[in-house]
Formats: C-alpha cells, structure tokens, sequence
C-alpha cells in the first residue's frame, strides 16, 4: 500500500521536484551527518584550546574545552589548564569579582575595585556541562565537578564535587583498591 502511495505521488512532477530539492537541501549542509548520529558531536572541539591559548590562558598540556565555554578574556592570564582537562559545554570562569570588604550602605556598587584572583586546573579533571568557577580556585588532579555547579573554594584531588556551592560527594580509591581515600593522601 505504501509503496503504491509513493509510487503514485512520483508521478506527480510537483512532489518530485519538492522532493528533489529536499533532498539537495539535506545533502547540502555541512554536518548534516551529525543529524544522523545518537549522540551529540562537536566539530571543533579539538580547536577552541587553541583560541584560548591565543587569548593568553596557561597551558602545561592538552586540554579539551565545549561549546559556548565564558572566560575572563581579559585576565586569561590568571587561568592555568594542565594536561587532559575536560570542560564542558556552557561552563563559566570567571578571575575576578567586586571587593566588597569595604561596600558599606550608600555607597556605589559601579566604583568597587576588582579582586583578581587565578584560577588553577589541575592535571586531569573535569568540568560538567555549566558548571561556574569563581576567582581564586583549584580543581584538584582528577577531580570531576558535576554538571551545574558552582565552585567557589578548591576541589580536593579525586573526588566528585557537586552542588552550590561545590562539595566533594566522593572520593575515589586508590588503584589498590584499599579503603584509604586518593584525596586524602595525594599531596
């Protein structure tokens, strides 16, 4: 029945031609591919560490970063990156905030000082999709912050932080598999 539905609508030269150009459309786009595809892929995530190394972000190795990732473009040089970080997409950095240790009421918010302050990626850890990291913290080697997160003190090693602000859940063991937590003894 289907095959008859189709091969009537054929000869119709109108749906032909529509269907012609559909298919032309569809095979035109770049990446249409991807649209065929059961997980989410990333053309260019293997270039936008470049661009932040350009910008003037720290780097003692490779590191992977997602889509639309903010950073403090303008104090780049206070972000330091090591080798096989990964950040997810939509993540935020940010290296400096308002001093509010002398705001008192009546005063203007606009003339505040900046605090800047660097942040530190230690070897091998992770960022979770939108995950925020405020001024003066270090993500600890192999730590994974979990998706949505905020950090705003230092992430011990080994651990899974989540939450806001971020708290380290768990802590990895050692490769052993003794009871004695990674985070506790790596120095």
């Amino acid at each position: 029945m289907k095959a008859r539905i189709k091969k009537i609508l054929k000869s119709i030269p109108f749906v032909n031609y529509l269907i012609s150009k559909y298919n032309w459309y569809r095979d035109s786009r770049p990446y249409h591919w991807m649209t065929k595809q059961m997980h989410m892929v990333d053309p260019a995530q293997n270039d936008r560490s470049k661009y932040w190394l350009k910008c003037g972000v720290n780097s003692s190795g490779k590191f992977r970063v997602g889509y639309g990732v903010y950073f403090d473009a303008g104090n780049a040089n206070l972000i330091t990156i090591e080798d096989g970080v990964w950040i997810a997409s939509e993540c935020l950095f940010l290296c400096h905030r308002r001093d509010m240790s002398n705001y008192r009421v009546g005063d203007d918010y606009n003339n505040l000082h900046f605090k800047k302050e660097p942040i530190v990626l230690k070897r091998g850890c992770c960022i979770g999709m939108r995950s925020i990291v405020m001024p003066g913290v270090t993500v600890g080697e192999g730590a994974v912050v979990g998706a949505g997160s905020i950090v705003t003190k230092d992430i011990p090693p080994y651990c899974v932080a989540v939450g806001n602000p971020a708290k380290p859940v768990k802590y990895f063991k050692n490769a052993n598999g003794s009871e004695q937590d990674v985070a506790l003894t790596s120095k």
